[in-house]
């Protein structure tokens, strides 16, 4: 099997047309086809649904995908290791939380520092994150703390900082007083899906203190959670690393949520410990943290303080 044939497929079942597909990869259309038809028959069975607005995968079609995603991203692991020297390509995954307060800085950074180096970026919320760190496409990634690490990963704990309640004028929240989780048994909570890391802690403090989460919308992104808190819609619960660029937005009123944190930690590919340029990443991330005043209520994990 082709691994060009997965990669088309992929962008396929991503498009969902093969037109598109075909525009975006700079093939013919009939040529495309004619590679999706080659590798349903290498497969033995029909990986698409075609309708008339273009294609659906079918069941086993979904399940290649899920298996094809992860052996991608291996072979461009082991093809850089063999073909390339250590200074070639890091690839992390960082928190869509800390886009503002870390993320932009420090790249500029590390490109700085490393004009050799090409960095490879996954920004997103942390189930999203988590996904690409199991299949190993990271390197290095930024990730809320879990008490076992995944297979394959070392985990340094980073920075705590606290978890933020934030709603529209009415709400009536205010930095300086801590909101405790009981103020909100009877509000509508705005949070990512279950699956979301942080979302998984908040809700094991409600039942915890034997309440009940009630969600009512659960935008995929933390940007969309505080839209939708700032219009109305119910409380959003954010990591306090989200506030920048929102904290005197007219019509939001926010405050600390009293006893409840979010711990993140670094985790690094066990694999790729080799690597000078993983290396160089791993020690500008915990440099850049440590020489810096943090956010609003974050504060460094004593274990990793330089």
């Amino acid at each position: 099997m082709e691994l060009t044939y997965l990669q088309y497929f992929l962008r396929v079942a991503e498009l969902g047309s093969i037109n598109r597909a075909a525009l975006d990869l700079n093939l013919s259309q009939p040529a495309l086809s004619r590679n999706i038809a080659a590798l349903e028959h290498e497969v033995g069975t029909a990986l698409f649904l075609r309708r008339r607005d273009g294609v659906k995968l079918t069941e086993a079609g979904r399940l290649f995908a899920d298996r094809a995603r992860p052996l991608l991203g291996q072979f461009a692991l082991i093809k850089e290791e063999v073909g390339q020297t250590a200074a070639g390509q890091v690839t992390l995954g960082l928190p869509q939380a800390w886009q503002n307060v870390f993320t932009i800085a420090f790249l500029g950074q590390f490109v700085q520092r490393h004009p050799a180096v090409a960095l490879k970026i996954y920004d997103g919320v942390s189930n999203i994150l988590r996904d690409y760190l199991l299949s190993g496409l990271v390197d290095i990634c930024i990730m809320p703390f879990e008490p076992l690490s995944p297979l394959g990963y070392t985990q340094t704990p980073l920075v705590r900082e606290p978890m933020i309640a934030l709603g529209d004028a009415k709400a009536g929240f205010r930095p300086a007083e801590e909101v405790p989780l009981s103020a909100l048994e009877n509000s509508w909570i705005i949070m990512p899906g279950r699956t979301n890391v942080l979302r998984q802690q908040v809700e094991q403090a409600f039942m915890r203190r034997g309440m009940r989460m009630r969600m009512q919308v659960e935008p995929s992104t933390q940007d969309l959670c505080i839209e939708c808190a700032r219009n109305g819609l119910g409380i959003g619960i954010v990591p306090a690393s989200c506030l920048q660029g929102y904290a005197n937005t007219d019509n939001l009123s926010w405050a600390p949520l009293k006893g409840i944190c979010a711990t993140w930690s670094l985790y690094e590919n066990e694999a790729r410990a080799h690597s000078e340029a993983v290396r160089a990443a791993r020690q500008l991330i915990i440099d850049a943290l440590a020489g810096k005043p943090l956010w609003f209520g974050a504060e460094r994990v004593p274990a990793v303080s330089v």
